[in-house]
Order: structure tokens, then sequence, then C-alpha cells
């Protein structure tokens, strides 16, 4: 197992914060996100209050990612990287179940971030656990 965090651990942690960060402040401004995602008449006082709380988990995954930029041993982050990818299997699951609800163009652009993150995490546990050969 190395014990070093590889250059394409931090690349993965760097791609994800920028993401998160990008979803955490469009979901703690529902009068923007939400619109994005369905349609207007379906916004109502729940839909403003899950938006917020979205937000919530990823400011809390956004702030994981940014410990994993700034630490310096994989065993400091291992269980970050398993947790995101337990998220990530939820949330593709969960948002391919509720694909039809949303507006495509996100929908598909949901699905794509949600698929490109996690092979880039399953990708960052495999390389670290010494499963595969690094790619760089």
């Amino acid at each position: 197992m190395a014990e070093e965090i590889l250059k394409f651990t931090k690349l993965t942690f760097i791609i994800h914060f920028v993401i998160g960060l990008t979803f955490t402040i469009l979901f703690w401004i529902p009068d923007i996100a939400l619109p994005l995602y369905v349609d207007i008449a379906a916004l109502n006082l729940v839909t403003h209050a899950m938006s917020l709380t979205i937000g919530c988990l990823f400011a809390g995954l956004t702030a994981s990612s940014l410990l994993g930029i700034l630490a310096k041993e994989w065993k400091q982050v291992k269980i970050v990287v398993i947790c995101e990818i337990v998220w990530l299997v939820a949330n593709l699951v969960t948002s391919i179940i509720s694909f039809s609800v949303f507006i495509v163009g996100m929908a598909i652009l949901t699905l794509l971030i949600t698929i490109v993150l996690l092979v880039l995490f399953i990708l960052t546990f495999l390389q670290q656990e010494d499963k595969i050969n690094p790619l760089f």
C-alpha cells in the first residue's frame, strides 16, 4: 500500500473540491439552483428547504476534499475516499431513479459528473491500495 498520497489522488480531490464548491453555492441559492433541475411550478418551501439541506451535504463533502488536498499520507484520507465512493454510488442510483423528475439537460449533466467522480475515486482507491499501477 502506498503510504504517500499520489498525484492522481491529489488531482481527484482538487477536481471534487471545485465541483463540490460549485454545487454548494448553487444549492445554497435555491432560486438559482432549483429552476435548473425542476419546473418552476414545482418550487415551494419544501423544495427550498431541501435545496439548502443538499447544499449542506455538498459543503461537508467539499470540506473533506479540501482536507484531502492538504493531507500528507494516504491513511489520513482513506476513509474519505471510501465515503465518497459510497455517496457517489448512492447518488448515481437515486439520480437514475429520479431522472424523469428533473429537466433532461441537468439530469444528464448530474449523471455525467457523478460517473466521472465515481471513476476518479475508484481509481484513486485502487492506486493507493496498490491494486493497479499508478496512472501518473
